[in-house]
């Protein structure tokens, strides 16, 4: 199962949750497939859209995510 935090593709069942090693989410499985259905279905409507938009969005989002991970301040 994939992590929808980090992308991590070692999840890990705990009892009635599967937690992430590498980011330490820790979700129930139909939580999980919630935030991929939201996720697909989002990524679908943006490329629908405007797929260079698309790829622009996808790579603010991970400029974003980088920064609030190394701990800088956004400068959106």
């Amino acid at each position: 199962m994939r992590c929808p935090d980090c992308g991590s593709n070692d999840m890990r069942k705990h009892g009635a949750f599967y937690t992430c090693p590498r980011c330490g989410l820790s979700a129930k499985p139909w939580e999980l497939e919630k935030a991929r259905k939201r996720a697909k279905d989002e990524i679908k409507e943006l490329e629908q859209d405007d797929p260079d938009q698309a790829q622009e969005k996808k790579k603010r989002d991970r400029i974003r995510y980088r920064n609030w991970y190394e701990g800088r301040q956004s400068h959106d």
